[in-house]
């Protein structure tokens, strides 16, 4: 039963990775202009531009096709799928402490594309992620030590805007391989950033 536990996990993780917008493969650094194109999405048309438009929440309709004394339909919100990048940010096993000259490289491309110009009023969130080595609650504390050490590089060494960066924990509850060899844990120490507004 425990194999049949851990080939489902397994298959879940699989399939959470296929379906997450991430750019990045382990080893693979990613460049800054990757990460801008990524993170600075913007929604696209609605299907009828001519009849109603929708813009931060607000529906715009001409005056030919309203319906007077009629309510207006609630505005379709048209980024419900928030832009994300997955950034492996690789940290030593049990530490904030990123790990490897590949992760000081990929912290270089993420502090430039989040200190642009594109990205300057961008409400963005750093997701700390964790493998399953040790405690639930530890691997919480853990995650959430990572995501703050983050923004603080970020904001310390490449001038993003603190009131911009969010950090958030997840722990190990959104793995993205398995945690039973070496290399699933360290694809697992991660971090996510995703675009909030």
């Amino acid at each position: 039963m425990n194999m049949l536990l851990r080939l489902g996990l397994a298959a879940l993780c699989l399939l959470l990775a296929a379906q997450t917008p991430a750019l990045a493969q382990a080893g693979k650094i990613i460049t800054s202009d990757d990460i801008l194109n990524q993170l600075d999405k913007k929604p696209g048309p609605e299907a009828d531009p001519g009849k109603s438009r929708s813009f931060r929440g607000i529906r715009i309709t001409s005056a030919a096709d309203a319906k007077p004394h009629q309510p207006a339909e609630p505005a379709r919100d048209m980024n419900q799928e928030k832009p994300a990048v997955t950034v492996y940010l690789y940290f030593k096993s049990g530490s904030s402490e990123l790990a490897g000259e590949h992760s000081k490289k990929q912290l270089a491309a993420l502090g430039k594309a989040l200190s642009s110009p594109a990205l300057a009023g961008a409400k963005l969130e750093i997701g700390g992620h964790t493998d399953s080595q040790g405690s639930n609650a530890r691997n919480q504390t853990l995650s959430e030590q990572r995501a703050a050490h983050i923004r603080g590089l970020l904001v310390g060494s490449y001038g993003v805007n603190a009131a911009n960066l969010a950090a958030k924990g997840y722990g190990e509850t959104q793995p993205v391989a398995g945690n039973d060899t070496e290399a699933g844990r360290g694809k697992n120490r991660r971090v996510v950033i995703k675009r909030l507004d």
